[in-house]
């Protein structure tokens, strides 16, 4: 969990490299640290229905690369922290393979 700096991601760019990172929030929501937290806070205080992860390339700004892959998780009531962390670790393990994959091309 580190952000990068456009002094560190040019020279990589320029040599057409590309990084990706895992997220574990669909686009434009909870970027940064805390986002399961976050979202599953959000789903008990504000209604929300769904979070999600995805498989982004990086960019200087945080979690705001263009989308690989995602994924959309339900928000289940009742459900507790722990139970929705240990279904999104799961979702994160297949989605990283799918999305190395297409930013590989292969």
């Amino acid at each position: 969990m580190h952000i990068v700096t456009p002094q560190f991601l040019d020279p990589i760019a320029a040599a057409g490299i590309r990084i990706i990172n895992l997220h574990p929030a669909l686009p434009g929501e909870f970027a940064g640290a805390g986002a399961i937290e976050r979202a599953w806070k959000a789903g008990r205080e504000e209604g929300l229905k769904r979070t999600g992860v995805m498989i982004h390339e990086v960019i200087a700004e945080v979690d705001a690369g263009e989308a690989i892959v995602t994924k959309e998780i339900e928000l289940r009531e009742g459900e507790s922290l722990d139970e929705l962390e240990e279904r999104v670790h799961k979702v994160e393990h297949g989605l990283i393979v799918e999305g190395t994959r297409k930013a590989l091309g292969i």
